[in-house]
């Protein structure tokens, strides 16, 4: 299960980020991740909940967005395609290199002031 090396990765940069902000905990986080990371959402959750514990991100919801794969087509740009295995241009059948879907972006991260 690689979910957990990403929640490790994600608490780590959110708690980071949060530091700036005494006495407030997370409440929202927002993800982004590529569909050629195959990460599973549920598991990803369960994951962060499992490490979040005594943490600023103890509670906090998670909502993860799936983006499609892209290719740089050296002769058409950048180009959509279906799958996460296509590495060839649908539109010319050259060879291409992938430039999204292997991201994982922390969109938003909402913070509740534990002093109201």
């Amino acid at each position: 299960m690689h979910e957990m090396a990403f929640a490790e990765q994600v608490l780590e940069s959110i708690q980071q980020e949060v530091s700036a902000y005494p006495g407030c905990t997370v409440t929202r986080v927002r993800l982004r991740a590529g569909e050629r990371l195959a990460l599973e959402p549920a598991s990803l959750r369960f994951c962060l909940e499992a490490i979040s514990a005594g943490t600023c991100m103890e509670g906090a919801a998670v909502e993860m967005e799936e983006t499609g794969p892209e290719l740089d087509c050296p002769r058409c740009g950048r180009v959509t395609v279906a799958s996460a295995l296509d590495t060839v241009c649908p539109k010319c059948g050259q060879g291409c290199r992938p430039t999204m879907g292997t991201e994982l972006i922390i969109e938003e991260i909402e913070l509740n002031d534990q002093e109201d």
